[in-house]
């Protein structure tokens, strides 16, 4: 379907004027739709909790779409059908357009200099339903890099473990195939289901390949990482890493990167009063991408980072937008994926 603006409100003005209760009922079914799509399967008292419905609000409306074949019931919840995938994708369509949300993903991909903005989620949500839409765009586009022999590096964090939530075991299917998916990054934070080692665990199974394991921290001292770089354990997945195809990463403000990492108080303000507004790969930088501070890790460096074709940043929240437009100054190729918030932020900003 090939709308613009105009007919994409046209249309819904013209819906609204014959039907007015589609002014409530419309948003609402798209967005039970698209979350039984995003968390399939899925029950009714999980779908209630995750939309913030009652129960009954969710029997109602999930009965509904059961009618109208758009999804299905089955022992371990409801999921979308194929019918309910393709009206999905033309209403959202529709609300993108009216939106203006298409204009503003490629006015943030021209501000910004980067290959392509993907804004995966939009309109006022809780912070946890628009990571996991980010998440699944996020995947939704990762899939189409993969090939059988491809090597996915991953970094770890909440963004990085939505993105691997959402990615559907059925998309990808290779007899024999050779993909190996690693961890970017040594272990940072105390979340198991957020180390990198967790997420290259998880994808691989989805995409029947197989992961490495990096055992060790990320925030070492320098001496102890060149010591660790000559273990063969070590070399050998540093080299892997030398030859990741595709990476996924999430975006790290440097106040919030900088606490998580354990650094002393003093040394905090040092890094924030230079400028650094984000972090990656243990460098701190300013809103123009300038390097003001650099702390030793292992795993992915800059160098590396600036020479990958293919780069996924899954990031969203108004706060991090000048984060993500600092990170974004570091390799052209870049993909952004994030939401409406942090994208109408980053507009101003710009």
């Amino acid at each position: 379907m090939n709308i613009n603006n105009h007919d994409a409100k046209g249309m819904l003005d013209f819906l609204k004027m014959a039907f007015p209760e589609l002014e409530e009922l419309l948003p609402l079914r798209l967005n039970l739709l698209n979350a039984v799509r995003i968390n399939q399967p899925i029950g009714r008292r999980v779908l209630s909790n995750t939309l913030g419905l009652t129960e009954r609000v969710v029997r109602r409306e999930s009965d509904i779409l059961k009618a109208s074949a758009l999804i299905e019931y089955y022992p371990d919840g409801m999921r979308i059908t194929e019918k309910g995938t393709e009206v999905l994708t033309q209403l959202s369509s529709v609300f993108y357009h009216l939106n203006g949300i298409n204009e503003l993903e490629r006015l943030l991909q021209k501000k910004l200099g980067i290959k392509k903005v993907i804004i995966g989620s939009f309109g006022h949500q809780d912070e946890v339903a628009a990571l996991e839409e980010i998440g699944f765009a996020a995947a939704n586009y990762l899939r189409t890099l993969i090939s059988p022999k491809t090597i996915i590096g991953l970094t770890g964090g909440s963004s990085i473990e939505r993105a691997i939530n959402g990615y559907r075991q059925e998309w990808t299917q290779y007899p024999n195939n050779e993909i190996v998916v690693v961890p970017a990054r040594g272990g940072l934070g105390v979340k198991n289901e957020y180390q990198a080692n967790t997420l290259a665990e998880r994808l691989s199974n989805k995409l029947n390949g197989r992961h490495l394991i990096l055992y060790t921290q990320d925030n070492l001292s320098r001496s102890t990482i060149d010591e660790l770089k000559n273990e063969p354990n070590i070399k050998y997945i540093l080299n892997y890493i030398d030859k990741i195809d595709v990476l996924a990463f999430g975006v790290g403000r440097a106040d919030v990167m900088a606490a998580r990492r354990f650094l002393d108080r003093k040394e905090i303000d040092d890094i924030i009063s230079k400028g650094a507004v984000a972090e990656s790969f243990g460098y701190y930088f300013n809103k123009d991408g300038e390097i003001v501070h650099e702390i030793s890790t292992i795993g992915i460096d800059l160098n590396k980072f600036k020479t990958l074709d293919h780069i996924i940043a899954v990031a969203g929240g108004a706060e991090k937008a000048e984060a993500i437009i600092a990170i974004s100054k570091l390799n052209e190729h870049l993909v952004l994926v994030t939401d409406e918030q942090a994208a109408k932020r980053m507009s101003e900003l710009l």
